[in-house]
């Protein structure tokens, strides 16, 4: 069957179909209670229509009144499943879009939804993007979160009628007995579950965990700050169990609670021991606050949206940038003739080409971060989200010299420079 993978929506569908269909990737759309023409594939962008089917989804959560929060917590706007068929089957888009949309059907028949399909893949392998709006038509209530096992059964009994092949769920690790305790020697820790997902193109929740935390960790300068940035994200950071030999933080996906794996396990550099060091030393060293902003902003959206391999890149580009001492596009550059072993120039190539066209660093090193630190203006300070914010004031009470020294010491001037 193809691989099916679930996100939650909580805002506007409107990000999620200029997503889907930003750069005129999408091959074609298909409909389910939308009032809108089914698109076929198109030859080019001039026979394009374009349909705002987010209007619909919109118009409809608002009518129901399911588009206001409930029980304090945000609303739940849209369901976002991705279907990726097997590499092995060869399927073509015609045959896709049959088992898709009798997927949604069968699944869905009572809800607004929208499927959208790409091929941006290494494989150039067509797979959809079904997008399901909030609100049962026929009752009107908020949709319930379906059962998982119900929704991957209900998509291998029609691929197998339709002569599609199937993947097979990685084991849980408790199927193999008592979980290992080894502690891993890595500073990143690719298990062997974990390599086979990806060799495949499939989806690996572990590596999806271990890319979000590898973002938060670089913007995030206090053990508070990391367990809100993680939440943003939908990842909840607990304590491991009082019987462990070691403490260590524990870390799921806030939509799936079960899916949880230790610190240790992603490797050293995830380890509570690692972060509580990290967070001690300050912050030397650290990406400017701009910097931390966007990337925030960045992975922010792309969790929303659920663009598992934009979170990737983004986490790979910091962590190389991390590795080099990297701080501008500058930095990168010249890191180039002299990376350190376990780094190879093509990843660092990515990296440089992930930070050039997100933004997310300076184009010059530390002198150009002095001037742009002594402009009067600095736009972005009102858009800070709250963790930043709560940062600075912290600093402020304690040291009403504190945002200067920060800035000294990214600087490299040290804190007592004058």
């Amino acid at each position: 069957m193809p691989y099916v993978k679930c996100i939650s929506g909580h805002t506007s569908a409107r990000a999620v179909q200029r997503y889907l269909e930003k750069g005129g990737r999408a091959l074609a759309t298909d409909f389910l209670n939308i009032d809108a023409p089914v698109s076929g594939v198109r030859d080019s962008l001039e026979d394009r229509v374009r349909i705002d089917w987010w209007r619909e989804m919109d118009r409809t959560r608002v009518a129901y009144g399911n588009d206001a929060a409930w029980n304090g917590h945000r609303a739940r706007t849209w369901k976002h499943y991705i279907l990726s068929p097997n590499p092995k089957d060869g399927i073509e888009l015609s045959r896709l879009r049959r088992l898709a949309t009798a997927w949604a059907k069968e699944n869905f028949g009572d809800y607004e939804v929208a499927i959208v399909y790409h091929d941006d893949n290494e494989g150039r392998i067509p797979h959809a993007h079904v997008v399901v709006n909030n609100t049962n038509l026929a009752t009107g209530r908020r949709i319930q979160e379906p059962d998982p096992r119900a929704v991957k059964r209900s998509v291998q009994r029609l691929a197998r009628d339709m002569g599609l092949s199937c993947f097979e769920d990685a084991p849980h690790p408790a199927a193999h007995g008592k979980m290992r305790t080894a502690r891993p020697r890595q500073r990143v820790h690719i298990g062997r579950a974990e390599r086979e997902l990806a060799s495949k193109g499939a989806y690996s929740w572990v590596s999806d965990i271990r890319s979000r935390v590898s973002i938060a960790r670089m913007v995030a300068r206090s053990e508070g700050e990391f367990a809100s940035v993680l939440s943003a994200m939908g990842v909840t950071v607990s304590e491991n169990s009082a019987k462990a030999v070691r403490r260590d933080w524990v870390y799921a996906l806030a939509d799936h609670p079960t899916r949880r794996v230790g610190g240790e396990r992603l490797g050293l550099s995830f380890s509570r021991e690692s972060l509580e060091r990290r967070f001690a030393a300050g912050a030397a060293g650290r990406l400017a606050d701009a910097t931390e902003r966007r990337l925030y902003e960045f992975a922010r959206e792309a969790c929303d949206l659920g663009d598992i391999r934009e979170l990737r890149s983004l986490a790979d580009a910091v962590s190389v940038c991390e590795a080099v001492g990297a701080r501008s596009v500058d930095d990168l550059a010249h890191a180039m003739g002299r990376l350190p072993e376990g780094l190879d120039a093509a990843r660092a190539a990515e990296a440089m080409a992930c930070v050039s066209e997100n933004g997310l660093l300076p184009h010059h090193g530390a002198r150009g971060a002095q001037r742009r630190a002594r402009a009067p203006e600095r736009p972005w300070e009102k858009d800070r989200p709250a963790w930043m914010r709560n940062r600075d004031d912290d600093a402020r009470q304690q040291d009403p010299q504190a945002p200067r020294k920060q800035r000294d010491n990214r600087d490299g001037r040290g804190g007592d420079a004058r």
